[in-house]
């Protein structure tokens, strides 16, 4: 018994091990640019620019963030796979507009200034960072959409060298600007478009010849999910996915805004971003468990999955814990955010708050899956929209009694996780999945 969940383990961490690669070469962009924007002057600025530029950026792409699970879970078919692409192209467009409509200075400066609060100086930062990422959104969208359909196929090492790609291009980019002088805007918010766009580029050659494919990927069997065929059942499959994402990141966007108004608001609006930054390189490594979960939803026993969510995430959390408690830790620190004493202890409180945020990510992956697997995508909306009603709640009151900004953030967001999760363990069908494993073990 003991034996067979070794090996039951060791292979989903085979499967999940190339496609984390990738998510970890995403999230370890932003504490490289925040590197070196720490040498660059006025540090506290650029990281506070950086990070409200971010959320506001990431809330334009929270729409298509579940276009991968949507792809791994729908492209097996290929008149979903290309009604899904329509759907895809149709996002990217929309997106687009809004952020070119957004970038015009008068209608983002009085958003900035009036609407957030943000000072003149940081809004100018931030302008420029977003002049150079307009077509952020569409590209994820599309790198999405190709990576569902090379995860399908099993070609998760693939995703992982389209990781790397993007990660050395954004290193170059960033020590060509640094070196030329660059203003820290553009330095920052080109380095990243051109590092996301070399790897959507990547991914596209690469799943070109599977998405004009007209056999199906996995063998016929039974599934509870009815597959969607047209653009209107595309959208009625994926808006709670869509929602859910809209209200994460529209509610982490709004932390900001509490944050500008926080009593330490200056030093909150610097330190969370980056520390969150941080944090995101550990917890977004766990991200692709739901794909893993997706992709082998009848294969393994839930109970499989838990405890592979609990190895992924355990480990990670243990590794925040080091990087905030150890000399090397604080070396590394150091190195990422310049030498700093005060957003040096700050961040150093936060990660201390937040370690367990990787082993929260990973459980949340993992019934999210098992939800996804049988098209009960409104219940993570639910979920979802509990959790960040939580989140704003809790954040909004600590700032008014005028507790530290960043302190509030921190221990708002693991009281959001708890509950999100909690709910998210009583909608998953766990009889539907118990009797699917069991039925396949008698066979």
């Amino acid at each position: 018994m003991k034996n067979n969940l070794i090996k039951k383990m060791l292979t989903l961490w085979k499967e999940f091990l190339p496609l984390s690669i990738s998510d970890v070469t995403m999230a370890m962009g932003d504490p490289m640019v925040n590197s070196a924007l720490a040498h660059l002057p006025r540090p506290q600025q650029n990281f506070a620019a950086l990070g409200f530029i971010k959320s506001l950026v990431v809330l334009f792409e929270s729409p298509i963030i579940s276009m991968l699970h949507a792809s791994n879970a729908l492209s097996d078919k290929k008149e979903s796979r290309e009604a899904l692409w329509r759907f895809v192209l149709i996002s990217c467009a929309v997106l687009t507009i809004c952020l070119l409509i957004l970038v015009i200075p008068p209608i983002f400066y009085w958003i900035t200034e009036n609407l957030f609060g943000i000072s003149n100086e940081i809004s100018s930062l931030a302008h420029k960072m977003l002049m150079c990422l307009l077509l952020w959104p569409a590209s994820i969208a599309i790198r999405r959409y190709f990576q569902g359909i090379l995860i399908i196929n099993g070609k998760q090492k693939t995703l992982a060298n389209a990781g790397f790609l993007r990660f050395f291009i954004l290193f170059i980019c960033l020590i060509t600007g640094f070196l030329l002088n660059i203003s820290s805007g553009f330095l920052a918010g080109g380095s990243m478009m051109i590092g996301v766009l070399s790897e959507t580029i990547y991914v596209i050659f690469a799943a070109k010849k599977y998405k004009n494919s007209s056999s199906e990927f996995i063998s016929k069997k039974e599934t509870h999910l009815s597959t969607p065929k047209n653009i209107k059942e595309i959208w009625l499959f994926y808006w709670p996915l869509a929602h859910s994402m809209v209200l994460v990141w529209g509610g982490r966007a709004l932390l900001i805004l509490f944050l500008a108004r926080a009593i330490d608001s200056s030093i909150a609006l610097a330190i969370w971003p980056v520390t969150w930054a941080l944090i995101l390189v550990f917890g977004n490594t766990t991200r692709m468990v739901q794909q893993v979960i997706i992709r082998n939803k009848e294969k393994y026993h839930p109970i499989d999955f838990i405890i592979f969510a609990f190895s992924v995430g355990s480990i990670l959390s243990i590794l925040i814990l080091f990087l905030t408690l150890s000399p090397i830790g604080k070396s590394i620190l150091i190195l990422f955010i310049g030498n700093n004493e005060m957003i040096l202890i700050g961040v150093q409180k936060i990660l201390l708050i937040c370690f367990s945020v990787p082993l929260f990510i990973a459980i949340q992956n993992v019934m999210q899956g098992l939800l996804i697997g049988v098209g009960k995508t409104k219940e993570i909306n639910f979920a979802t929209l509990s959790s960040t009603a939580i989140l704003l709640f809790c954040s909004f009151i600590g700032i008014y009694l005028n507790y530290s900004g960043a302190i509030v953030a921190a221990i708002a967001m693991i009281i959001s996780f708890i509950v999100e999760i909690l709910i998210l363990i009583a909608k998953v069908p766990w009889n539907h999945y118990v009797t699917k494993y069991s039925k396949q073990n008698l066979i």
